[in-house]
């Protein structure tokens, strides 16, 4: 009788195991994990991270922010297409990245970079004279409004300008910044200026 309620336990022990494990292309509810590390593959904790549904079929899904190690959870969601993006002050902005959730047991690990390694990154392309995509990565960092970081952007925007109108108007936004190194920028506005007379 023992070994026959042992061999039970064990069968049941099995359909538990292999009952929960996710097959590709599995149906219904489940929980899409995913993970946010930066340039240097550490993860980042407080990123705000959307999932939209990518299907016909539109699921209201609440945003939720990573963790200590940058990991989050979208809980008991449908299967099926999604578009994944994601936000933090002084980050790269992660755009809607296409994921399929067919499987629960992936995680999906998206990268951004520091304020600091976008801007050196929008340095380089500055320099190599991509003007064009040193812009757009320009205009995808996050960071507070009227701020330092959000300073040195329009100043590095000034040089991905294709037009002098656009210039003027960099330079008239950076003239205004009343911020604690405010006499940096008004003295970098003005050589600026100077540049696009």
């Amino acid at each position: 009788m023992k070994k026959i309620i042992k061999c039970f336990m064990f069968l049941s022990f099995l359909m538990c195991v292999f009952g929960c494990v996710s097959k590709p292309g599995f149906k219904g509810n489940g929980d899409l994990c995913g993970l946010i590390i930066d340039e240097n593959n550490k993860p980042v904790k407080d990123f705000i991270v959307y999932c939209h549904s990518g299907d016909a079929s539109p699921h209201n899904i609440r945003p939720v922010l990573t963790n200590e190690n940058g990991l989050f959870v979208f809980y008991d969601i449908p299967s099926g297409k999604y578009l994944l993006s994601g936000e933090k002050n002084n980050y790269l902005n992660i755009s809607k990245i296409s994921y399929s959730f067919n499987d629960r047991s992936k995680i999906i690990c998206l990268q951004t970079k520091s304020f600091k390694a976008a801007i050196e990154s929008a340095d380089e392309m500055i320099r190599l004279g991509q003007t064009e995509e040193a812009y757009k990565l320009l205009c995808n960092i996050s960071c507070e409004s009227k701020s330092a970081e959000e300073n040195l952007i329009k100043a590095y925007q000034f040089f991905t300008a294709d037009k002098e109108r656009k210039k003027k108007s960099i330079v008239a936004q950076l003239k205004k910044y009343k911020g604690d190194d405010c006499t940096f920028f008004n003295n970098y506005a003005a050589k600026l200026e100077e540049a696009v007379k």
